[in-house]
């Protein structure tokens, strides 16, 4: 029997909001199983005045994701992997995302884990769910935002330590096949909405990364959450990891006095 609180749409309502607003769990994949009963957040998104994606999309600067995303001092990527381990990554990268690590040696190691991450999972669209979403809202005329800026997503490459990125790279290189075990296994925990299997999931595999990437975020999410909420009607999307949790954005707002209540859809 499904959990009664498995979901990955969630109502926020009380306190001073006029309306009620959603916040849904995404993740950027083009999996067909992710897309199931779109049409009813369609209809959630028509329902609400505002949109907020983690970040507003159209704020993206891909050279300023370039530069935040470079290692420092023109490092490259064989100052911090042994030769054996960087030719690894070399044949996996290419198998997997068909990238070339030359051209991606000076870049940081969180990038090269997302792009290994999103190319284990199943490309049956042209673009990811949260995308998607956000064209969606943006083709239905509403007043669209982030819970973050773009500068402020960008910083993280900065804050997050070196050495713990590169630890979660080596084990992407040396223990493959059962992190492409430990994907799949994350797809299925979120086609069941199981927020707090799939952070569980989430701290396990950023390790030391989870106070800057999980919650110091979640922190700034909520708060703009409210604040845009309390305005206009508000649908947010944001990665379904920032959602369960003591120090997730549920939680939080639950704290703030808000009633949340799981949607069946």
């Amino acid at each position: 029997m499904t959990n009664k609180k498995h979901s990955l749409l969630w109502e926020i309502s009380g306190k001073e909001l006029s309306a009620p607003s959603y916040l849904f769990g995404t993740m950027h994949v083009r999996d067909n199983r992710a897309f199931r009963n779109i049409k009813f957040l369609k209809e959630c998104i028509h329902n609400c005045n505002a949109f907020a994606a983690e970040f507003d999309l159209k704020d993206a600067d891909n050279q300023q994701l370039q530069a935040a995303a470079a290692l420092p001092d023109g490092s490259s990527l064989k100052d911090y992997l042994n030769p054996r381990i960087y030719k690894k990554l070399e044949r996996l990268l290419l198998k997997e995302t068909g990238h070339q690590l030359e051209h991606l040696k000076y870049s940081s190691p969180i990038l090269l884990f997302n792009l290994i991450s999103e190319s284990q999972f199943q490309k049956d669209n042209t673009e990811a769910l949260d995308s998607v979403l956000y064209n969606m809202a943006e083709e239905a005329g509403k007043t669209m935002m982030g819970l973050e800026t773009f500068e402020e997503q960008m910083s993280v490459f900065s804050k997050v330590n070196l050495d713990d990125q590169c630890r979660s790279l080596k084990k992407i290189a040396t223990h493959f096949v059962s992190f492409k075990r430990e994907i799949k296994k994350t797809a299925e925990l979120y086609i069941q909405g199981d927020l707090q299997k799939l952070l569980k999931k989430a701290k396990r595999s950023i390790g030391g990364m989870r106070q800057v990437l999980l919650y110091d975020r979640n922190l700034i999410m909520a708060d703009r959450f409210e604040t845009f909420a309390t305005e206009q009607s508000l649908f947010a999307a944001i990665g379904a990891g920032h959602l369960g949790g003591k120090k997730g954005v549920l939680r939080l707002l639950k704290k703030k006095g808000y009633t949340i209540k799981p949607v069946r859809y």
